[in-house]
């Protein structure tokens, strides 16, 4: 699955499955059909119970879950260790960028619902 956003923030959900890998596909980003170059960029995602608690899991980039391409892809993905160290809830996301000369965009925002892997692992 890919979203594409070209107005930023994007109001993205995710429901995930505790103990899976999670890969929800690529989010392309562009300006007026062009996609932007992520080459020099950096990216943080924070989970998190409510927004005044602490992250219960962050993903970052390059290599922490999140990749940023030349092309204006942005990757997000967690092991099946990571998503079963999630408790079950309903948490807040939000996903930002940060440009080489330290300008800040938020990206995507939204919810992460962890539900409970019905067959055992």
């Amino acid at each position: 699955m890919a979203t594409e956003i070209s107005t930023l923030p994007a109001n993205i959900n995710y429901t995930l499955v505790k103990g899976d890998t999670w890969l929800p596909g690529t989010i392309t980003a562009d300006i007026n059909g062009t996609p932007i170059n992520f080459t020099g960029y950096s990216a943080k995602l924070e989970i998190r119970p409510n927004l005044s608690g602490s992250p219960t899991k962050t993903l970052t980039s390059p290599s922490s879950g999140i990749t940023l391409s030349s092309s204006g892809v942005i990757t997000l993905t967690m092991t099946a260790a990571e998503t079963n160290a999630i408790p079950v809830g309903e948490y807040k996301y939000d996903l930002q960028i940060t440009s080489g000369a330290g300008a800040v965009r938020t990206y995507s925002y939204g919810t992460i619902t962890i539900v409970t892997d019905v067959t055992a692992n």
